[in-house]
């Protein structure tokens, strides 16, 4: 029992010892590559050498980096030691955010989304298994998916206890690191939180000129003209069209398409896009306006969670960037275990789950490239924000509404 108890300590030993093991049989099988690493890690290279940082591949012939400057620079720290000892930290510094940031999303889904839900278990376990597949793609590769949700996590506590400036300056480090994350300034804007969003503002400021002490003024600003183009190239088809590039393929734009649009739109374009993303921007106000209206409880957690949570799904990303979804992920699994509230949401969930995270390729073999083809990812994760968004809203009823019941 000691090692079960203080809560959550079971869930991390485990967690540790799995990733432990595929850290060792990754070295044993000579595939300990993390090949987003290396595209960092060149990337710093290439700074500290004053090579280019965009239009060139870093480590791989396709490593093109597409993140901000500051990025680089925090990597051309860990460029000043061999890549061997770099991938092992980024691995360990990927592991702790899993582990920590599913404790945390467990303990704020409960606390703030679930009325103060006792702590148990099966459900956090099962939080983990539904992205077991994500989390061994993120590691295998080395990505800051995880590391990044982890800050936004931490961010969003520091905003919910008013800590306006740490909440600030973490979440201005998230944006700078991703900056598809600038869709959660104007919820600042929406719920007042002013000091929060200048802070925020400040440490983007202070992310763009810092890599000018190493650059020079001129020079910075060309990297962040290329940059921007970089960003700009890389998104610019944001819906499948059915070739063998998947990338487009689980945005909500493509399974727009393939589901309706491709009847009355012959060609796809940028603007179907657009007009998309516009739709579902409008739909997010009118939803955070009726939270305020109806005086709604911690509606502000909740639609900072579903901003970050949309975000693989109007961008053009990789597949393990779906971490992203991980809060609503546990909301459901809450709301299905011990017992289904509703009754009948398994029906619904459980699907949903099984898109989400169930495409374990080496199991499903050919069935995997369906799934692939369809885009099943993509509606299983933008299912289940849409289904929490439902439940949540339903439950949660404001206090106007309990009055009139």
């Amino acid at each position: 029992m000691h090692i079960i108890q203080p809560y959550p300590r079971l869930f991390t030993v485990v967690f540790g010892l799995i990733a432990l093991l595929l850290f060792v049989v990754e070295h044993i099988n000579g595939r300990f590559w993390l090949n987003d690493l290396r595209v960092y890690y060149g990337a710093g290279e290439a700074l500290l050498n004053g090579e280019p940082l965009y239009g060139v591949a870093h480590g791989l012939d396709s490593g093109v980096f597409k993140y901000a400057p500051m990025l680089a620079l925090v990597y051309a720290l860990f460029a000043l030691l061999p890549y061997s000892i770099v991938a092992s930290i980024q691995y360990l510094l990927i592991t702790l955010a899993f582990i920590d940031g599913v404790r945390r999303i467990d303990r704020l889904v409960r606390e703030n989304l679930l009325s103060g839900r006792t702590a148990a278990y099966l459900p956090l376990f099962l939080i983990a298994l539904a992205s077991i597949v994500h989390l061994h793609r993120e590691l295998h590769l080395g990505n800051i998916n995880l590391m990044l949700l982890w800050l936004l996590i931490v961010a969003l506590e520091q905003l919910q206890r008013e800590r306006a400036l740490r909440g600030g300056l973490l979440l201005g480090a998230a944006i700078l690191a991703k900056p598809h994350f600038v869709v959660l300034l104007p919820l600042l804007v929406l719920h007042g939180r002013w000091k929060s969003l200048i802070t925020t503002l400040g440490t983007l400021g202070v992310g763009v000129l810092l890599p000018s002490f190493i650059l020079g003024w001129s020079a910075n600003i060309q990297v962040h003209a290329a940059w921007l183009g970089e960003m700009s190239k890389h998104n610019a088809a944001l819906i499948y069209t059915g070739d063998d590039d998947y990338r487009a393929v689980n945005t909500i734009y493509s399974f727009a398409h393939r589901a309706a649009l491709k009847y009355v739109i012959r060609s796809t374009s940028g603007m179907e896009a657009y007009a998309l993303l516009a739709l579902i921007a409008v739909a997010f106000a009118v939803f955070v306006g009726w939270n305020k209206r109806r005086g709604t409880t911690n509606a502000f957690t909740f639609e900072y969670l579903l901003l970050v949570a949309l975000v693989p799904s109007i961008t053009l990303t990789d597949t393990e960037h779906f971490l992203l979804a991980l809060p609503f992920v546990a909301y459901i699994i809450h709301r299905l275990v011990p017992k289904a509230e509703p009754r009948r949401l398994a029906l619904v969930a459980v699907p949903l789950l099984f898109m989400y995270g169930g495409n374990f390729e080496d199991a499903l073999g050919s069935f995997s490239d369906v799934l692939i083809h369809h885009g099943v990812l993509g509606i299983g994760s933008f299912g289940l924000i849409v289904l929490s968004a439902y439940l949540w809203s339903r439950s949660n009823q404001a206090p106007s509404d309990l009055s009139n019941a």
